[in-house]
């Protein structure tokens, strides 16, 4: 009896036959004689034989593994998507190797390479507001690895993608807001390199020039620049904005936070949007007005797009989805109808508090 794990090569040497016999024996493929399967079968029994799977799979030439990269797990936005992604491979028997790059562009061509080296099947990837390079995921995909992102779109390469719609729900939370009585709005951006920076930021514009007001790039802060806060809050202390719109739930939280700062009362003085349905959109007070973004099914349709690549390794078909979001009114937001309150009922609701 072998001490240890054993190997196929400890029961080729026992019964004098060689390590692709047993293979052959164990696998049940390929040419054998039934006495030989049979001998290589009962001593795997005998001995506690258990295949290796990254073996296995090498001699398959699959792994069997998907590799995942993701901004982070701290938000619950990404968490959905990593479980949709998660359920799909459980479902099918794949192995999911998950990757964070804190927006480290170092860190994502590290984490893009080693999974490379460890011959994932595919890669699906969230890259990083960093990245203007994509030649770490070329090389990848030179070396038939498919590749899929998630929550974002690259032009510079012809790869699979899976993002939301966010285009028309800006829009509408734009038109809102101005139905029920902001003129000034305000936009807090995201990251510059994103692709879904762009789409909001021209879903905001184009909400505003439906609504007949022409766009003030004074009124655009950009959240990647230092400096931002400041910015929104002369806005408030001169009563320049009525209305606003953010990228994510974290910066209209931080909003709405520096609206109540300095007096302000929301909605009724100043209407905020954010986008995500993040948890702290319902737990915080007022609760926030959203756009939410189905993120466990973008994480599903990256995975079963990914293999399917898998699977038709000769296509040169890409698929590109985009869900649809739907704009949530929490009480961060005026309902159509109510208008915005008179200067003497806001002093009146302000003594009140």
């Amino acid at each position: 009896m072998i001490r240890g794990r054993v190997r196929i090569t400890d029961l080729a040497n026992e019964l004098g036959v060689s390590a692709s016999t047993v293979s052959r024996a164990l696998s049940n493929e390929g040419r054998i004689g039934e006495k030989t399967r049979k001998a290589v079968l009962e001593l795997a029994d005998k001995w506690g034989y258990k295949p290796n799977p990254f073996a296995v799979n090498l001699l398959k030439k699959r792994s069997s593994s998907i590799g995942l990269i993701l901004p982070e797990f701290t938000h619950h936005y990404f968490s959905r998507v990593l479980s949709g992604v998660n359920a799909v491979m459980n479902e099918r028997g794949y192995h999911l190797f998950i990757n964070t790059h804190d927006d480290s562009f170092e860190k994502e061509v590290q984490a893009v390479n080693m999974l490379n080296n460890m011959r994932v099947d595919g890669i699906i990837a969230s890259y990083t507001k960093e990245t203007s390079s994509f030649d770490h995921f070329l090389d990848t995909m030179e070396d038939n690895i498919p590749v899929v992102f998630v929550d974002r779109m690259c032009e510079e390469l012809d790869t699979s993608y899976v993002v939301t719609d966010d285009f028309p729900q800006c829009v509408e939370a734009v038109q809102h807001m101005v139905r029920t009585g902001s003129q000034k709005i305000a936009y807090i951006t995201g990251p510059e390199n994103l692709s879904t920076s762009f789409t909001r930021l021209t879903g905001y514009r184009e909400g505003l020039r439906q609504c007949g007001i022409a766009p003030e790039e004074r009124l655009v802060l950009n959240s990647d620049s230092p400096g931002w806060e400041k910015k929104l809050e002369t806005l408030i202390l001169s009563n320049e904005i009525d209305g606003l719109l953010a990228f994510n739930d974290y910066l209209a939280f931080q909003a709405v936070e520096l609206l109540r700062k300095h007096g302000k009362h929301v909605p009724d003085e100043v209407a905020v949007v954010g986008f995500a349905d993040e948890p702290v959109a319902s737990y915080m007070s007022p609760r926030l007005s959203t756009v939410m973004q189905p993120a466990e099914l973008m994480g599903r349709r990256a995975a079963e797009i990914l293999l399917w690549h898998i699977e038709n390794p000769t296509s040169a078909r890409t698929q590109c989805e985009s869900l649809p979001t739907s704009l949530i009114l929490r009480e961060t937001t005026r309902k159509v109808g109510a208008g915005r309150m008179t200067k003497s009922k806001m002093r009146v609701l302000k003594s009140a508090s």
